[in-house]
């Protein structure tokens, strides 16, 4: 599996785990209000699902570890369902589902590894290239809630400002692991590609860019500027994003 269906599946598969991950790391649940919840679960469902539908064709086709990686990136996408689902009902058990839908979005991420040719190191970018995108994509749809819940404490957006510049450590990680692999570069992407370890050079530059960014919105925040601090977010998200399509462009081996 490789080619712009595997980047999109690995991309959208780390925004949807890092995501909901760090609701439930960040001090979020009993301080922001639910409707915050629903919100970015409701985006964290929508790149689960999309990573599932991305995927299931070129999975379907790479032998019993793609079957199972297809299968656990629906019941990701399924889990994640039945929490929004429990927390639009108001359901009290909603939060320990939510929780509890992280389980599968981390059995998913290993078959994926094993596709990757090093399922250590792989398992090692996922989780890594999760942390840094989950990290700015809540942080962008906090600043955002903070339009709604003008009494919000800075807290919160505080917290994921922090948890952004690990992420961003952790991207630096996911960066090295990237490069072309092997005698065939692919360059079904783009022709740019032929040259070497160019996706690892513009992985760690967006990264580095990202950890200024990183820094920057720290400072935003301590001065009460929230919206300047999610102006700056959204910087962070396309960047990451970018970051990330390049660090797995040659996740898994042509």
């Amino acid at each position: 599996m490789h080619g712009p269906a595997g980047v999109l599946t690995v991309v959208l598969y780390e925004t949807a785990l890092g995501g909901l991950a760090l609701l439930w790391l960040a001090p979020l649940w009993g301080v922001v209000r639910p409707g915050f919840f629903k919100l970015a679960g409701g985006t964290a469902l929508a790149c689960a699902v999309l990573a599932w539908l991305a995927g299931r064709g070129e999975l379907a086709d790479a032998g019993p570890t793609g079957r199972m990686a297809a299968l656990w990136l629906g019941v990701f996408a399924a889990a994640l369902l039945v929490w929004q689902v429990l927390l639009y009902a108001r359901v009290p058990a909603a939060r320990w589902v939510g929780m509890a839908a992280v389980l599968p979005g981390l059995v998913a991420g290993w078959p994926l590894a094993q596709l990757s040719g090093r399922p250590a190191l792989g398992a090692l970018a996922l989780l890594t290239g999760a942390l840094f995108l989950g990290a700015t994509m809540d942080g962008l749809l906090l600043g955002h809630w903070y339009l709604v819940d003008r009494r919000l404490s800075n807290r919160p957006i505080a917290a994921l400002a922090t948890w952004l510049i690990f992420g961003v450590a952790a991207a630096l990680v996911s960066a090295a692991l990237g490069g072309a692999r092997g005698s065939a570069v692919d360059q079904s992407l783009s022709p740019l590609l032929a040259f070497p370890n160019l996706t690892v050079y513009l992985a760690v530059g967006l990264v580095l860019l990202c950890g200024l960014m990183a820094s920057f919105i720290r400072v935003l925040v301590k001065g009460n500027s929230i919206q300047a601090a999610t102006g700056m977010f959204y910087l962070a998200v396309i960047m990451a994003l970018a970051a990330e399509f390049a660090a797995k462009v040659y996740f898994f081996p042509a």
